[in-house]
């Protein structure tokens, strides 16, 4: 199955619009800084009536059987911000509470 690099993106994305939907209320939340995403992709020229460069994600296990000019190591950094520009906060992994 091939899986484009914006589909990991925007899965990404989702993840962590999730994250930021289940931290409202919480009493401890994390701001996120920056996401590194370091993935493995081949690189294919599309034959297609636009043609262009495509970027597919090699899933697991899939890196060692490719031939070492085809994949190559793609790392993202990304910052997260909210639309208005503004941090982006998650919940903490266990809801902690905190005692006085």
């Amino acid at each position: 199955m091939e899986i484009g690099l914006a589909e990991t993106i925007k899965a990404l994305r989702g993840e962590l619009a999730q994250a930021v939907a289940d931290g409202e209320g919480q009493p401890i939340r994390f701001r996120v800084q920056s996401v590194r995403l370091d993935v493995q992709v081949a690189v294919t020229a599309s034959k297609e009536a636009q043609g262009g460069v495509k970027f597919w994600v090699l899933s697991a296990g899939a890196g060692a059987s490719e031939d070492a000019s085809t994949a190559h190591t793609v790392s993202l950094e990304l910052t997260a911000e909210t639309a208005d520009g503004g941090p982006v906060l998650t919940e903490s992994a266990h809801g902690a509470v905190l005692e006085d």
